[in-house]
């Protein structure tokens, strides 16, 4: 378990490194008050995360767990956590749980939503 843990960790560490860069590579590109920056790194690591998972299990040499873990928990959950997100209400969408999938979508945008905004509250209150 501290293995898989660490690999996630070493993973999670490039996954965002490579945010961080494209994120200011971005931004310095497209100057607007759209977050485009943000909204294409989670568009993107969500392409990414649906290119590698049909082939994930194949990607593990000699059935070692770690790589697939390294590459979807690790490097894509630390570009960006949306594309894990996404996977997981496409994949109950695919399996015809429309309503779970359609629930997961609309509470993780709330629930995240309001977890900013009550985490921005307490800060504002905490470090005045």
């Amino acid at each position: 378990m501290l293995k898989a843990a660490l690999i996630v960790g070493i993973g999670s560490f490039i996954g965002g490194a490579l945010r961080f860069l494209s994120v200011v590579w971005i931004e310095k590109k497209a100057q607007l008050d759209f977050p485009l920056a943000i909204f294409a790194v989670n568009v993107v690591g969500s392409f990414l995360i649906g290119v590698l998972s049909p082939g994930i299990e194949r990607l593990s040499f000699g059935g070692n767990e770690l790589f697939p873990l390294f590459l979807t928990a690790g490097m894509m959950g630390g570009f960006t956590t949306f594309s894990t997100f996404s996977l997981q209400t496409l994949k109950l969408a695919q399996s015809g749980s429309w309503g779970l999938a359609a629930l997961n979508a609309i509470a993780s945008v709330l629930c995240c939503l309001a977890a900013v905004f009550a985490g921005l509250r307490l800060g504002q209150l905490v470090f005045r």
